[in-house]
């Protein structure tokens, strides 16, 4: 059965989450300059993320929440649903766009169709790890426990700013060569709204699993 969890849990939870993320991406640095490769950078994110999923499945069975890891299967029009939302929400962003910069701009209407970006092992990561392991923690985990203390909506809308706060580059605010900016985090929350739903709805989290996968996999290829 999952823990009933109260709002400062998942936010402690989720800070940990996300130092875990920046710690497990110090391990290039204890690399010696001459021998970080290209190859090695281009695989990087790919290491992280594959070290990132097996510590929450480790973690998962540690605190005894092997359930987690079940994927209860869900009526097969929300598998149908979370593709066609996984695809439209690349180009749903184009409006979200223009109301986060306040503006138009044809550029953000623009779009440039290539297979040529799916050819790396840094965009395998982010189109069929990432979405598993964010989902489990931020949907089934979060969300799931949530659930059980709050009103669905302010549970989906809480675990949606829990999973848009890991997107905020704060890394951006101690290096000058990065730009600081909400626009991921900001993109992030819708996402996982619709995430959210979907996990609520189907009641199970491979619809979530599927919409995170499209969504990722449309981005690289648009």
């Amino acid at each position: 059965m999952h823990l009933r969890m109260k709002l400062q849990k998942a936010i402690f939870l989720s800070i940990l989450y996300y130092a875990f993320l920046v710690l497990v991406e110090l391990w290039i640095l204890l690399i010696p300059r001459e021998m970080t490769s290209l190859e090695l950078l281009k695989t990087s994110h790919l290491i992280n993320s594959v070290a990132t999923l097996i510590f929450l499945l480790f973690i998962f069975k540690l605190i005894k929440q092997t359930d987690l890891l079940k994927l209860k299967k869900a009526d097969s029009k929300y598998y149908l649903i979370a593709l066609t939302l996984g695809i439209g929400f690349v180009f749903f962003q184009s409006i979200l766009n223009v109301i986060y910069h306040q503006e138009t701009s044809s550029e953000f209407f623009d779009y440039d169709f290539t297979l040529e970006r799916l050819i790396s092992m840094n965009a395998i990561a982010s189109i069929m790890i990432v979405p598993v392991t964010e989902e489990l923690f931020f949907r089934k985990y979060i969300l799931g426990n949530l659930i059980e203390n709050y009103k669905p909506l302010i549970a989906i809308i809480i675990s949606s700013l829990l999973f848009a706060f890991i997107h905020i580059p704060f890394a951006a605010l101690f290096f000058e060569n990065f730009d600081f900016s909400l626009h991921q985090a900001y993109i992030a929350l819708f996402g996982g709204i619709i995430s959210g739903v979907l996990f609520y709805k189907s009641k199970s989290i491979i619809p979530s699993i599927i919409f995170h996968v499209f969504w990722n996999l449309t981005s690289f290829v648009f």
